[in-house]
């Protein structure tokens, strides 16, 4: 048996064969790194020993929420209404849905509340009353007329850009609110870009149901949709290959086509992660045995969920994708293998091979990091642990990170705060169980109390908050002791000779006051019967000759 190095040797040529663009775009190879783990046999296990192959899950249509159900009647009875200014306003909302988000969560308006709402379940309940209801004959003549309608009068160049135009502005300039027709076609149309507009891939595989439900009626208006969408589009597209109707299976390929993914390699082609599993998937749903390379060099992606879904899919396709697993064992391992040998056995024994040459790696980062981390080199020790977890988010020694973590956000100074309040959010994250989950809290509070001073808008509760959490905290305790002078600019206590000046005023009215007492309470002078009153004894009689 050939040593690990030389079998790691073997995954990256073996991926390096793999079609163009099997590796999404800014995401690193899982093997690129593989040769510098330390050689190791591959596999000391027993087959009935290997972790089983993971299960695809079923694709499941969720119920509709009421919420879902309410905002969506909401809009397209407002988008049918009689009144102009309200269609317009509803068009307005509806051209809103799917736009980022504010970063400011105080700006959030009620377009960006409506983005957190699922909308495809109760589209494709609202979506199953019009297929009973719609006249199927006056429909398309209606949006036939409304088309014309809008293009009289219309230069060349205005016509070439009409035929770009959405669908729902020609039917909306042509109201009338009055006709069944109408409305059914308007709802359809308004539908059709809620769910291109949350493009998620159970939204676009309720796009592609309403090829098969409504026919030619929004065929144009529907590509036009998925063109816009470009990768998001693409896992859907691929399921849809094996749907029952013909007329859709031919659609998804012309539309594949269009996209530019009509190859394996190429449908993987994409930057986004939640694409990507999801098209490694759909590979497996419609178990797609040409998509077999692609998949095993996916096997041993950095990212769980890449990989996860890579093997889910080989699981799903299984016998078919027999020889190319055998022939990708081989290459790891040097080995002949036997014919008589299982595919699921020869899929868990290559996925044990991949498990144990990345965890290798993965544990030479870690320790190096825990290393750093020892040593009070914390911003090394992040540096290695965020490409653990950037490999492996769910690594299970990760609470071990936390402490470095902790100690590398309380040297980013307050100039940087969201930068701060990042890394301790992450700290805590990685260890909500553990002994500091208070002390974070507690420099979380400060940060935030720091943060709202600077913005004029001092917050005296996040700051008690934190010495409740860290009474060591010598920070937190200062700016309590200090909150008015340093949060509220209140003016200090007044220097002391003024406290001695008023002590003065206040002692010479006090000896006043008890100078008045004295002489109230003094004795009234003795009165002689019949006769003048007697002076005071300590005081010479007037002398009646002077």
């Amino acid at each position: 048996m050939r040593s690990f190095g030389a079998a790691l040797l073997f995954i990256a040529a073996s991926v390096a064969v793999a079609p163009a663009g099997a590796q999404p775009k800014g995401g690193p190879s899982a093997s690129a790194s593989a040769p510098s783990a330390p050689p190791k046999p591959a596999l000391d296990v027993p087959d009935a020993e290997l972790p089983a192959l993971p299960s695809l899950p079923s694709i499941r249509k969720e119920e509709p929420e009421p919420e879902s159900i309410k905002a969506l009647e909401s809009l397209l009875a407002r988008l049918t209404s009689e009144k102009k200014d309200i269609r317009e306003a509803a068009l307005k909302d509806l051209g809103k849905l799917g736009t980022p988000k504010p970063a400011d969560p105080t700006k959030a308006t009620a377009a960006s509340a409506a983005d957190e709402i699922v909308w495809a379940p109760a589209v494709r309940a609202r979506v199953q009353e019009i297929r009973e209801r719609l006249d199927r004959d006056r429909a398309p003549r209606v949006l036939a007329d409304a088309r014309k309608g809008a293009k009289k009068g219309m230069s060349k160049d205005e016509l070439a850009d009409a035929e770009n135009a959405d669908w729902l502005e020609f039917m909306l300039k042509a109201a009338a609110p009055k006709d069944d027709a109408w409305r059914d076609v308007v709802e359809l149309l308004a539908m059709v870009r809620v769910l291109a507009a949350e493009g998620t891939t159970p939204a676009v595989r309720e796009l592609i149901e309403l090829r098969a439900n409504f026919g030619d009626l929004l065929r144009i208006d529907l590509s036009r949709h998925i063109a816009k969408l470009k990768d998001r589009a693409v896992p859907a597209l691929l399921e849809a290959k094996k749907h029952d109707a013909t007329v859709v299976q031919r659609f998804a390929d012309t539309e594949l086509d269009r996209l530019g993914k009509v190859t394996p390699g190429e449908a993987v082609s994409t930057s986004d992660y939640e694409v990507l599993a999801d098209t490694l998937r759909a590979f497996g749903y419609v178990k797609n045995e040409e998509a077999v390379d692609v998949l095993l060099s996916f096997a041993n992606h950095d990212r769980r969920k890449i990989r996860q879904a890579a093997r889910e899919a080989i699981a799903a396709i299984g016998e078919a994708g027999r020889w190319r697993l055998r022939d990708v064992y081989q290459d790891l391992t040097g080995e002949k293998i036997d014919k008589s040998l299982a595919w699921d056995i020869v899929a868990r024994r290559i996925f044990a091979i991949y498990d144990k040459g990345r965890v290798a790696e993965l544990w030479h980062i870690f320790t190096s990091g825990l290393d750093a981390s020892k040593a009070g080199q914390h911003s090394a020790a992040v540096e290695a642990f965020d490409k653990v977890l950037a490999r492996d988010p769910l690594f299970e020694r990760r609470r071990e990170m936390t402490s470095s973590y902790f100690a590398h956000a309380k040297t980013i100074g307050f100039d940087k705060a969201e930068d701060r309040l990042a890394m301790l959010r992450k700290a805590k994250r990685l260890g909500p169980q553990g002994a500091e989950v208070s002390r974070i809290d507690a420099e979380i509070a400060y940060s935030e109390a720091k943060v709202l001073i600077e913005e004029g808008r001092p917050d005296r509760f996040l700051v008690k908050r934190a010495v409740e959490l860290d009474p060591d905290h010598i920070e937190a305790k200062a700016l309590l002791d200090s909150f008015e002078e340093q949060a509220l600019g209140e003016p200090a206590p007044p220097p002391p000779r003024y406290g001695l000046a008023g002590a003065i005023a206040g002692g010479t009215v006090a000896l006043m006051g008890l100078v008045a007492l004295f002489l109230l309470r003094r004795p009234a002078p003795k009165r002689r019967p019949g006769g003048p009153t007697q002076p005071p004894p300590d005081r010479e009689a007037p002398d009646p000759a002077s």
